[in-house]
């Protein structure tokens, strides 16, 4: 996607090119500028502390409410976030959470250039310069081949976990309500990758945003993927233990929880987790899923 004949504008620009780049480095440059300024600083994560579970969950609603009467701003979705990563105590999963913290800022920063029409910034060339980091090619940066011709767009597929959260030959699913794809049916905690998260903590995120529990990563068992058409692709985690009781936490995406026997699930369980329970129950670990050649 061009714009103005100014360049290619690439996944996270937002329609902009340029603007993913443009901002990283802003950030890059401020790194390097603390660094010489305090050095690398090690001091205490300072996270985890009493209460700090309840206060992200309480900004987690307040950000679904005002999601829910148009009134969702910047503000709501990166404080959700900064408060999710001080109820983490657990490094790898405190990390995770700042990845997410970073991955929102940085968005914020580009609403802001496109809202001013700030055009003004250094290039990525002139911060990559600053901070010494080595810019990409160019037929790279401009979306051109050897030849110059112009690279066709590449496929993007969209990825979503799934978690299988397993106990005494059952599987925890939740029965979906006001999401406008599968309400009245049943599903497995869910949802789609985010901006610089791995599959691994996109699992831990979802059972966490939806039945309330804590899994450390190590206790997640990838099990299964499927190629869903047109362009999904689902991992499937299988859990057996976990931290604290699962309950409906997300209450107005969720009419209920219930534990159903893995082989024999509800009719109305939507078709393509139910294909996947059953092909984990096989032991089976790749599947299509409504391809001609694969799954009906």
């Amino acid at each position: 996607m061009t714009k103005d004949g100014e360049g290619v504008a690439r996944d996270g620009d937002a329609g902009v090119p340029g603007s993913l780049a443009r901002v990283l480095g802003d950030v890059a440059a401020e790194r390097a500028a603390q660094d010489a300024k305090w050095g690398m600083q090690a001091v205490p994560d300072g996270t985890g502390a009493e209460g700090a579970v309840a206060e992200a969950d309480r900004a987690r609603r307040e950000t679904d409410e005002a999601g829910r009467h148009g009134e969702l701003t910047w503000r709501h979705i990166l404080r959700e976030e900064v408060l999710e990563a001080f109820a983490e105590s657990d490094p790898e999963l405190l990390r995770t959470e700042l990845i997410q913290v970073a991955a929102v800022a940085v968005k914020w920063a580009q609403a802001l250039d496109r809202r001013t029409g700030d055009a003004g910034r250094p290039g990525a060339e002139e911060t990559a310069a600053k901070v010494g980091v080595e810019p990409r090619a160019d037929a790279e940066r401009s979306g051109t081949g050897a030849a110059g011709e112009p690279r066709p767009d590449r496929f993007r597929a969209i990825v979503d976990v799934h978690v299988m959260l397993v106990r005494d030959g059952t599987v925890l699913l939740g029965k979906r309500a006001n999401t406008g794809y599968g309400d009245g049916q049943w599903h497995l905690p869910s949802g789609h990758l985010e901006p610089g998260e791995s599959v691994v903590g996109a699992a831990v995120r979802e059972a966490r945003e939806e039945v309330g529990v804590g899994i450390r990563p190590e206790d997640l068992e990838f099990a299964h993927v499927m190629h869903r058409v047109p362009d999904r692709v689902g991992l499937f985690f299988v859990a057996r233990k976990w931290d604290g009781e699962p309950y409906n936490a997300e209450p107005h995406k969720c009419a209920e929880l219930a534990w159903r026997p893995l082989g024999e699930l509800p009719d109305d369980t939507i078709g393509y987790p139910a294909a996947a329970i059953a092909r984990v129950l096989a032991e089976e670990p790749f599947a299509l899923y409504g391809w001609s050649t694969g799954i009906a």
